[in-house]
């Protein structure tokens, strides 16, 4: 093995060791253990560090039969026998039989974004009633009643990729998330390590048909600095195009396990060892049906020190 750069005493042995880990997985509760190196959980507006610890969270990939977010289910009434026919986006899903009386149609395939379903009522003498009903899907949203979570604790891990074992501070991390209602997620983040607490609340709020608006707000306290961080954004998207912005502000003092490692990682405290104080991020693509899609996206960042970063793709 070559080194390119840093101190030769780190590969002195030739070899370097990454992450070693023991995991076990309950498929029944959808929950995995993992206790070794580890990734922290995170969500949109926080950040993930390497520790070296013990993990619990959800892992819903261990049930691909669960259906986590929110799908849309259409109601009516048939004065007579009938038979009920569902178009998703143009395409019958479904044809049932019902009976005289109230009925729902809950078996929705799976889709996301915007669209629009038509129920075709039809009795048994041939009169034919149709209603069409928008709605949104959206992934990022959970069921009600449905929680996710997941909870790190270790060691903060130094210099990955040239120590095999260099481990800082003791650390925790943990995300909450609730579906409280098919329309409403509510989210939430903790973080803590010796000088270093913490915590955040935050939401994901479906606007009917036009899409889903997301808001969050952090407060810490860092080495004796206090500082909070806002976020907020939008996105929408249907079978055409697809729109969406996000946002982020910082005061000076605000500081997380990202930070905090990073410092301590450098071994002392540097002027532009900071988080940036504003990130926003403007994306649209359009769909070109047989000849694929075209996007664009626009990121603006302003860094601790008050340099301005604009890069378009």
């Amino acid at each position: 093995q070559q080194q390119l750069s840093g101190e030769t005493g780190y590969l002195k042995n030739g070899y370097i060791r990454y992450d070693s880990w023991w995991s076990s997985q309950n498929e029944e509760n959808a929950l995995n253990w993992q206790v070794g190196d580890l990734i922290s959980d995170s969500l949109a507006w926080s950040s993930s560090v390497r520790l070296g610890g013990i993990q619990v969270g959800r892992d819903f990939s261990l049930r691909p039969d669960l259906v986590t977010y929110p799908l849309p289910s259409f109601s009516g009434q048939a004065a007579v026998p009938s038979t009920v026919d569902l178009f998703v986006n143009g395409y019958k899903t479904s044809s049932n039989n019902v009976q005289p009386g109230p009925y729902s149609l809950t078996n929705m395939p799976f889709v996301n974004g915007a669209g629009n379903a038509v129920v075709v009522t039809t009795d048994a003498q041939g009169r034919r009633i149709s209603t069409t009903l928008p709605f949104y899907v959206a992934s990022d949203l959970l069921k009600t009643g449905l929680s996710d979570y997941a909870l790190s604790a270790g060691a903060l891990r130094q210099n990955y990729g040239l120590k095999n074992f260099d481990y800082g501070s003791a650390a925790t991390s943990g995300s909450y998330r609730y579906g409280l209602t098919d329309w409403l997620t509510l989210e939430s983040h903790a973080e803590a390590a010796p000088s270093l607490a913490l915590g955040g609340a935050g939401m994901q709020l479906k606007l009917g048909a036009y899409g889903v608006v997301n808001g969050s707000v952090s407060q810490s306290q860092m080495q004796g600095d206090h500082g909070r961080q806002y976020g907020w954004g939008y996105q929408y998207s249907t079978s055409r195009f697809s729109l969406g912005m996000q946002q982020t502000q910082r005061t000076t003092g605000f500081g997380n396990l990202a930070l905090y490692a990073d410092r301590e990682n450098s071994n002392e405290i540097r002027e532009f060892n900071t988080l940036s104080r504003r990130s926003a991020q403007y994306n649209a693509s359009v769909s070109l049906d047989r000849f694929g899609s075209v996007g664009a996206a626009l990121i603006d960042i302003t860094s601790g020190d008050g340099s301005r970063t604009r890069l378009m793709n």
